[in-house]
């Protein structure tokens, strides 16, 4: 059953990455998004009608388990409603790393946890999250993290933090578009596409404050 979110006089926020094709991409040899015309009115032509193409992990995107983790959950197997709730934004100012002091001090009840640590820390050598700080989130139960950054690792990291929560089958929501949101709880909605036994999707990220 999906969450009941009651919308009556509350603001929704669109914490997308909106898709371009001069976006930056999070790794040099990924293929970034590319969209073209296929025809167009103004041509003489019937309609309009465009083609798009580009990589699972590029703008704002969900990470199922099948990411790092051999025979886990696609993408079209993580039940919608584990997208869907009450989550809670927290700001990790450059060069914090979240710790689980970190985390005891500011955690609540939330099972969606969202860090924003400012776009300006992207592709530092200092990591994101320390191992503790992924032991003690799966310790809580989370479900769901996101981040603004293109990944929950850093250079340093090299993929340690990926597979600790992947294995623990916490989702992964990556380049949230966080810049003007305030630390705080706020209900969480965000919806990949269906891909049939994809790893990854890009999705449709909202709050509601």
């Amino acid at each position: 059953m999906v969450n009941n979110i009651n919308l009556n006089q509350r603001k929704i926020i669109d914490i997308t990455l909106p898709l371009h094709s001069c976006m930056e991409k999070p790794l040099p040899t990924f293929e970034g998004f590319q969209f073209q015309w296929k025809s167009r009115i103004e041509k003489g032509q019937h309609n309009n009608l465009s083609k798009f193409s580009m990589e699972s992990h590029v703008g704002t995107h969900v990470d199922a388990p099948l990411h790092f983790v051999s025979g886990g959950k696609s993408i079209d197997e993580i039940p919608v409603n584990r997208l869907i709730g009450k989550a809670q934004v927290i700001e990790v100012p450059y060069p914090q790393v979240v710790t689980d002091d970190f985390l005891k001090s500011r955690l609540k009840a939330a099972k969606i946890v969202i860090f924003k640590f400012g776009r300006e820390r992207l592709n530092q050598e200092y990591p994101y999250f320390s191992i503790k700080g992924v032991r003690y989130l799966n310790q809580q139960k989370i479900q769901v993290v996101g981040t603004d950054n293109y990944s929950i690792d850093s250079k340093t990291t090299k993929w340690k933090i990926h597979h600790m929560m992947l294995g623990q089958e916490v989702i992964v929501v990556e380049s949230l578009l966080l810049k003007n949101i305030l630390p705080g709880v706020y209900e969480f909605i965000c919806l990949p596409l269906l891909v049939k036994g994809g790893e990854a999707s890009p999705a449709r990220a909202l709050l509601i404050d």
